[in-house]
């Protein structure tokens, strides 16, 4: 690609626009999903995307390095995006708006065809402003590779070098965005078409080209370029943040030559000084059913603020299993993360879950928690037992794969060597090999008793989703994101052959039938639908299709017998299917959310399931019953909040529903649904983004993205939904707050507007309109006569209560204003950015006081403790850091999260935090003044 740019610059240099053409042609859909994610309007991105070309054009001349066309043109389409939202050009306006010479001229249009042509723009226009709204719940850059992968039809290696980060990088994004919109992320496809740009749009860009004559080149160096690049890089600066002070000691200017993941990306990521390095995260190992601590030496720090209470990290006894394995002075977990794979031992007596937190292990027969593995610092996406049952093998997002030992719990070796997570592994039926499938778009196959890497297999252009070796173990079979089943010989690592699938999208599972004849494979086809393939092995033919899914196939699973196919689907079923006839033999419901895993019992008498509704289900495959579910696997919590006594936490997120926890027991004893709506697309339950309790704690209070973005009051003792406010927020509600008097309430949404409620009726008083972007956060002053809103259009907002008047804008944050926090004096306010940062700002003047820098990545949420000394915030680097809310001092990080985290709160006393996140799991940490 890079040597076809070159090529083709050289020849526009030499005056043949037709070459240029063919550039437009090959990088206009690349450009235009890229201005269209910063601008969100459609055809101003086309606007856009002809700017683009055109200064490209002009400039050409002035390109250095033509093998960084596509970088260069990066830049290029930024600074376009980023003059155009100065300017604040209005909107295109709507049918309803045109004037009236425009109408007469409608009017000449044969009145069907007009209603025909008008009913789809205006279908397609929703459809767009839909996805924009679903991709703003993803933080920046995860959302830039979304929309120029999914609309731009960039592959990762290609997205990579647009942006200037490696692919590596972006597969990672990609991947967490496609997790976080698993629901929705079928119906961003099929808006795709939607998506297409005016056809002729070359032709109209090299029509105004032909009008434009490129620079003559100069026959000597001349000195303005450089004066032009040296103010360039003074005004960056500027635009950063940084003053002249900071100008000698900055960070190289960005290169398009960046390839490595130590990059930095115009635009998109931020720049941070003062960085500190992550501190090692502990490996804690549970055995004979006792924990021990291996504690790693405490920072050097001023601990006259708090200590941590070793009450907690003496011997447990299994029977609470919310204290098992936790991570360093933590003193219990709430929920047992999310789930990703499910596998029995070969003689059925357990049931392994493969969970975001580490390895559950239950009594398939009782439902009883036996035990949990921890140990890798990322979420566990896949973990098998070996044929004899006396290992498992595990897969992680922390790039590695580890062996335990099942009888003792003790952790065999670390199997390293992958570059991304892994996904998928599995045994040899000899139990001496290992296959591992990963984001690095390779396969490994490793020796268990040595540990040693064995051999790479390489081909597939995309990760992998699943492998499996067949029963005889000469072979192995890999599905990839990049549409392809290959596959490979066992001894020599060659691939065999690739099997024409015919599918056009996304394969999400494969599996080898007991005898090793078939294959059966799991996918969502924009053209064949959500359907099931069987194929021969020996000679790749296709057997038949089986269809009945509504929603995406995710995992297939032969009976052991081989004569039944179990099929797992996005539409929240199990379907059993005849091997033979392909006959559907019956479907299994419960689930209220997506399946996304099933398996058979050894001996072929019991399904096993598991969904994104934090269950996994237990089924008679004779009579389809529901024997038994295994719950408290929550799908994300997204917000957590104490009641003002500090007897109860509350929790909410993925799940659709609600948890309280009794805060001194641990206990979970009530679960909130049903008040709630279903999510935008599909019939599964919405995501509850905000959960309050009222100031006198009797009532209960959730936002959620719904499809009428609802506000519901729970009665906090009983549990009823006492009543549900329909918005008319037209898009998501990301935040909910109570006045401190319990009269009104604030919500914030993807709308770009506040809406303030009347708590005792749920009137809606007013809407607060002036952001530009979603809004993520709103919060009271102390007093509520103060509201301060924080949105992804980088500032913060304050509003008069009373009047809903806008008070001032607050900038500084050079990414999304995640959240903010009222100092319990009501003096200043804290918030938490995408840039990394945290800023404290002076609520009167609106002056920035300072900014605390050392997070390594976005930092979602802040909170500050009761008294008001300490602030505490946490990130998507997996760390909760505590900060002097005096100084900006920074003295101590809690770590041990194996993802994100979305939330943080104070018990009313001040000596407990509870933190959450994308793991499904609350985390308590006690601190002691």
């Amino acid at each position: 690609m890079k040597n076809s740019d070159v090529a083709l610059i050289q020849r526009v240099l030499a005056g043949d626009d037709d070459a240029f053409s063919m550039l437009v042609e090959k990088y206009q859909k690349q450009v235009h999903a890229l201005a269209w994610r910063k601008i969100g309007d459609f055809h101003i991105a086309e606007e856009i995307t002809q700017d683009t070309f055109l200064i490209a054009y002009k400039r050409l001349i002035t390109l250095k390095e033509p093998q960084r066309f596509v970088g260069w043109l990066y830049v290029i389409t930024s600074n376009c995006c980023s003059t155009w939202l100065r300017k604040k050009r209005l909107p295109i306006q709507s049918i309803e708006h045109l004037d009236q010479e425009d109408k007469e001229q409608l009017e000449k249009v044969a009145y069907s065809e007009f209603v025909v042509e008008e009913n789809e723009r205006i279908s397609g226009q929703a459809q767009r402003e839909v996805v924009k709204k679903l991709l703003a719940k993803l933080g920046e850059s995860e959302r830039t590779v979304m929309t120029l992968h999914y609309f731009g039809e960039m592959s990762c290696s290609e997205i990579g070098t647009f942006m200037g980060v490696s692919a590596n990088t972006v597969k990672s994004r990609l991947r967490r965005a496609q997790q976080r919109l698993q629901k929705e992320e079928v119906m961003i496809r099929e808006a795709i078409d939607n998506f297409k740009i005016t056809p002729n749009l070359t032709e109209t860009i090299m029509c105004e080209i032909s009008r434009t004559k490129p620079a003559a080149p100069s026959s000597s160096k001349p000195i303005v370029p450089w004066i032009i690049t040296a103010s360039t890089v003074a005004v960056v600066l500027l635009m950063f943040g940084f003053g002249s002070n900071f100008l000698g000691i900055f960070q190289k200017p960005y290169s398009l030559d960046a390839t490595a993941e130590m990059t930095v990306e115009i635009i998109d990521a931020p720049i941070i000084a003062h960085l500190e390095s992550k501190p090692d995260i502990q490996m804690q190992i549970k055995n004979n059913k006792v924990l021990t601590q291996q504690n790693e030496p405490e920072e050097q720090q001023d601990d006259s603020r708090f200590t941590i209470s070793e009450d907690t990290q003496i011997e447990e006894t299994m029977e609470d299993y919310t204290k098992w394995e936790l991570p360093k002075k933590a003193k219990a977990r709430l929920g047992k993360g999310t789930i990703n794979e499910i596998t029995y031992s070969p003689d059925g007596n357990k049931l392994a879950v493969a969970s975001a937190i580490g390895i559950w292990f239950y009594n398939p027969m009782t439902g009883e928690e036996l035990d949990l593995y921890t140990g890798h610092t990322g979420q566990v996406y896949s973990a098998t037992f070996s044929p004899d049952g006396t290992r498992i093998v595990s897969g992680s997002d922390d790039e590695t794969l580890r062996l335990w030992d099942v009888e003792t719990g003790k952790h065999i070796r670390t199997l390293s060597g992958h570059t991304d997570s892994v996904y998928q592994v599995r045994f040899s039926s000899d139990g001496k090999t290992i296959v591992s499938g990963s984001d690095d778009e390779t396969l490994r196959l490793w020796d268990v008793e040595t540990g040693k890497h064995i051999r790479t297999l390489s081909g597939h252009t995309g990760w992998i989703e699943s492998v499996a070796f067949s029963p005889d173990g000469n072979m192995i079979v890999s599905a990839s994101i990049d549409n392809t089943i290959r596959l490979w010989d066992m001894d020599t690592g060659e691939q065999i052959r690739t099997l024409s699938t015919e599918h056009t999208n996304r394969i999400y599972s494969v599996a080898f039938s007991p005898n090793g004849k078939m294959i059966v494979s799991a996918r969502d086809d924009i053209i064949l639908g959500k359907t099931i393939c069987l194929w021969h092995v020996h000679t790749g033919e296709h057997i038949r299709t089986l269809s009945g899914h509504t929603g995406s196939v995710v995992s297939v699973a032969f009976s052991p017998a081989g004569h039944i196919i179990a099929s797992a689907s996005h539409d929240g079923t199990l379907c059993l299917w005849h091997v033979d006839t392909g006959e559907h033999l019956r479907t299994l419901t419960g689930h209220t959310d997506p399946v996304f895993n099933v398996v058979f019992s050894p001996d072929g008498s019991t399904i096993a399931s598991a969904s994104t509704d934090g269950t996994i289900r237990l089924w008679d495959i004779g009579t389809g019953e529901n024997i038994r579910t295994l719950s408290d696997h929550i799908n994300g919590v997204y917000s957590i909040a104490f009641s003002p006594d500090g007897s109860t936490i509350a929790g909410a997120g993925g799940d659709s529903t609600i948890r309280l926890w009794n805060a001194h027991t641990n206990e979970n004893f009530r679960k909130l649904s049903g008040g709630h709506g279903r999510a935008l697309y599909g019939n599964h339950g919405a995501s509850i983004n905000s959960v309050v309790f009222s100031p006198d704690g009797k009532t209960i209070v959730s936002g959620s993205d719904d499809r009428n973005k609802t506000i519901c009051l729970w009665n906090a003792d009983t549990g009823e939904n006492i009543r549900t406010l329909s918005t008319e927020h037209t898009s998501w509600i990301y935040s909910i707050a109570v006045s401190p008097d319990g009269n009104t309430i604030i919500s914030a949404s993807a709308d770009n507007t506040l809406r303030l409620w009347d708590m005792k009726t749920g009137k809606h008083i007013r809407t607060l309109k002036g952001h530009t972007e979603t809004v993520h956060c709103v919060a009271y002053s102390p007093d509520g006569n103060t509201i301060i809103s924080a949105s992804a259009d980088n500032t913060l907002r304050l509003w008069n209560m009373k009047t809903g008047k806008h008070i001032r804008t607050l900038k500084g944050h050079t990414e999304t204003v995640e959240c903010i926090a009222f100092s319990p004096d009501g003096n200043v306010i804290v918030s938490a950015s995408g840039d990394n940062t945290l800023r404290l700002w002076d609520v009167n003047t609106g002056k920035h006081v300072r900014t605390l820098s050392g997070h390594t990545d976005r930092i979602r949420c802040v909170v500050y403790s009761p008294n008001g000394n300490t602030i505490v915030s946490g990130s998507d680097d997996k760390t909760l850091r505590l900060w002097d809310a005096h100084t900006g001092e920074h003295f101590r990080t809690l770590s041990g999260c194996t993802d994100f985290i979305k939330t943080v709160a104070f018990s009313p006393d001040g000596n407990t935090i509870a933190s959450s996140g994308w793991d499904g799991t609350v985390l308590l940490w006690e601190l002691e003044k």
